[in-house]
C-alpha cells in the first residue's frame, strides 16, 4: 500500500474507534446497557458502510474494506472494549455488555495470530486420488502442487514451500498460478522467482498456468531458463507406468472464450490416456456437463479463503464453484474430481495478508487405480 493509503487506514480507524468508544462511554447514564451497546454498533457499523465505498474507490481496490474491516476488528474493539471494562470499574456495565466486551478483546490475540503466525504455518496435504483402473498408471503417480505463492518477493516462506514439495519426491510438479503479485516488473524481481523456482526438477517435468494476478512478462521472465513450463490452452503428453498421461494447461481467465473452448475441447477427449486439466480458477468446469472426459482437475485461486470459521467454512472465496469446494482439497464438481489447493500465498496489494483456520499449503496427490 502508498503512504497514502495507510495514513487514510491510521484515519478510518480513529474516527471508528473514538465514535464507538464515545457513544459508549458518554454521559449520563451512570449505567451502560444493552439499548446503548447495541445503538453504538449500529451507529458505528453505519458510518463504516458509508464510507466504505468512498474508501474503496480512492483505493481503486474493494480489497481496501476488507483491510479497514479487519483493522477495527483486531485494533480498534479491544481497544475500545479495553477501555469499556476500565470504566466498569466506576460504572455499571449490565452483564451482557461486560460479556461482550470481553469477548472483543479476544479480537487482538486472534488478529496476532491472524496476521503472523498462521500466514507462515505451511503445512503439507496428503491425499490419494482413485482413478480408473484402466487409465491409471501401473505404479502410483505422486503429483506435487505448489499454488499461489502470490508474493511481491521471494522470502524464506516461499523457499521452505520449494523444499517441502521437492521432499515428496513427486514424479510431476503443476504449479496452478499467481506465482508474482506486483504492478512493476523489475528485473531483480524476475531473478530472484527464477532463483527460487529452478530446483523444480521431476522426473515428469513441471508445468505452469498463468493466474490472474501474474504480470505475464515477468513471469515468463522469471520462468525462462528453468525446469518450469508454462502452458496457456495447451497440453503436452507423458508416458508413465505404461499409461499415456495428457496434462491440459488452461488459459488464465475461465471467461476467455479459447480457454472455455480448449477446456470443453478437453473434456471431450476419449481413450484410456489419464488426462489432468490444470487451472488457476476452478471455475473452469462450470460449463461441463455430460460424461465427464477428465479424469482430474488442479487449480488454486481462492487460497481455501484464507479465513474459515466453525460450521461456516470461507467467508470470502471470489469463486462460483461451491464454497465447500472453494475452501479447498479433493471435491467433486459436475460429476469431475477436482482439487483445489489452499495455496502458499495470501492476497496482497490492499488486502490484509492474514488467514485463520486456513493455513497455507503443498500438496502431493498419489494417482492410484481404485
Amino acid at each position: 500500500m502508498t503512504p497514502l493509503l495507510w495514513s487514510i487506514t491510521v484515519l478510518a480507524s480513529l474516527v471508528d474507534g473514538l465514535l464507538l468508544a464515545w457513544l459508549l462511554l458518554r454521559k449520563p447514564p451512570s449505567r451502560v446497557g444493552g439499548a446503548r451497546l447495541a445503538l453504538a454498533l449500529v451507529v458505528t457499523g453505519a458510518v463504516f458502510v458509508l464510507k466504505a465505498p468512498v474508501l474503496a474507490f480512492v483505493a481503486h481496490n474493494g480489497f481496501y474494506v476488507v483491510r479497514l474491516a479487519y483493522v477495527d476488528l483486531v485494533i480498534v474493539v479491544p481497544v475500545v472494549a479495553a477501555l469499556l471494562l476500565l470504566a466498569g470499574r466506576r460504572r455499571e456495565l449490565a452483564r451482557g455488555v461486560r460479556l461482550v466486551a470481553w469477548l472483543g478483546l479476544a479480537g487482538a490475540p486472534l488478529g496476532v495470530w491472524a496476521t503472523f503466525v498462521e500466514p507462515k504455518r505451511l503445512v503439507e496435504e496428503r491425499v490419494e486420488v482413485l482413478v480408473d483402473p484402466a487409465v491409471a498408471p501401473s505404479e502410483p503417480l505422486r503429483i506435487a502442487v505448489l499454488a499461489d505463492l502470490q508474493s511481491a518477493d521471494v522470502d524464506e516462506h516461499l523457499r521452505r514451500a520449494v523444499r517441502a514439495t521437492l521432499a515428496f519426491e513427486p514424479h510431476l510438479i503443476l504449479l496452478p498460478g499467481d506465482l508474482i503479485q506486483r504492478r512493476d516488473a523489475p528485473d531483480d524481481i524476475a531473478r530472484a522467482f527464477h532463483e527460487l523456482v529452478l530446483p523444480l526438477t521431476a522426473p515428469l517435468g513441471a508445468y505452469f498456468v498463468l493466474g490472474n494476478t501474474d504480470h505475464i512478462e515477468l513471469v515468463r521472465r522469471a520462468l525462462a531458463g528453468t525446469p518450469v513450463r508454462i502452458l496457456v490452452n495447451e497440453t503436452i503428453s507423458l508416458a508413465f507406468g505404461g499409461q499415456t498421461i495428457v496434462i491440459g494447461g488452461a488459459g488464465e481467465l475461465p471467461s476467455d472464450p479459447e480457454t472455455r473452448e480448449f477446456v470443453a475441447e478437453f473434456d471431450q477427449r476419449r481413450g484410456d490416456e489419464l488426462r489432468i486439466l490444470v487451472s488457476h480458477f476452478p471455475d473452469v468446469l462450470l460449463p461441463l456437463d455430460g460424461e465427464p472426459g477428465v479424469h482430474l482437475t488442479v487449480a488454486g485461486h481462492t487460497h481455501g479463503g484464507q479465513i474459515q470459521l466453525p460450521f461456516v467454512g470461507p467467508l470470502l472465496t471470489l469463486s462460483d464453484v461451491p464454497r465447500a469446494v472453494a475452501g479447498g482439497g479433493l471435491h467433486e464438481l459436475h460429476g469431475r474430481p477436482i482439487y483445489v489447493s489452499r495455496g502458499v500465498g495470501c492476497e496482497r496489494m490492499c488486502a490484509p495478508t492474514v488467514r485463520f483456520l486456513c493455513p497455507p499449503e503443498v500438496s502431493l496427490l498419489t494417482v492410484r487405480a481404485r
